[in-house]
């Protein structure tokens, strides 16, 4: 069993992986190249590095070692997920937009999901709604919200069981206002 201990956005956190194991067989290692080091073994190789494109136009995580097989230690996998999509969308999961004429409304996505995806979505109005729940393809998989929804706080959730788990977009429009939150399904 070999151990892997985090940096940068994954300080703190720390897993056991079955190094050179059926899962696995041999972990691969690699150099940092510009990128940061997010997790190093046990030898003190990296096993696992982020990259930011130039002008931050893309950012990406590299990792040598399989998630799914990563043994929970300091931290669970769901953390470690949440870790790498605030990373990888720069974002918190929250959207607010406030219109010159409109009162503000905001809306909220559970990050990571698990099972289904959890939305709260605050209306201070009622107003039209068309969100929907995208693949990374741009394929509309759910629906979260379409129509009229009344004022208030709404608790929306949309049905992981039929889709696979990854990175997904609430997207769509609230009051005339273009919305758009990223979040990942962990089964």
């Amino acid at each position: 069993m070999e151990n892997i201990v985090g940096f940068l956005m994954c300080a703190g956190m720390g897993f056991d992986y079955p190094y050179k194991s059926e899962a696995d067989n041999y972990v691969d290692f690699f150099t940092e190249d510009g990128g940061g080091l997010i997790f190093e073994s046990q030898e003190g190789l990296a096993r696992t590095g982020c990259y930011t494109g130039p002008s931050n136009n893309y950012r990406t995580i590299t990792s040598a070692v399989f998630f799914s097989v990563l043994e929970e230690n300091t931290t669970t996998r769901q953390e470690l997920m949440a870790a790498y999509m605030e990373f990888l969308t720069g974002g918190t999961g929250t959207a607010e937009q406030s219109g010159a004429a409109l009162p503000a409304f905001s809306i909220t996505a559970a990050n990571p999901a698990t099972d289904s995806f959890s939305v709260t979505l605050v209306l201070p109005v009622s107003t039209v709604c068309d969100l929907g729940l995208f693949d990374i393809t741009g394929r509309r998989v759910g629906t979260v919200a379409s129509g009229i929804v009344s004022s208030g706080t709404h608790n929306l959730m949309v049905s992981g069981a039929e889709i696979s788990s990854g990175a997904y977009m609430i997207s769509g429009t609230v009051a005339g206002e273009h919305v758009s939150l990223r979040t990942v399904l962990v089964k």
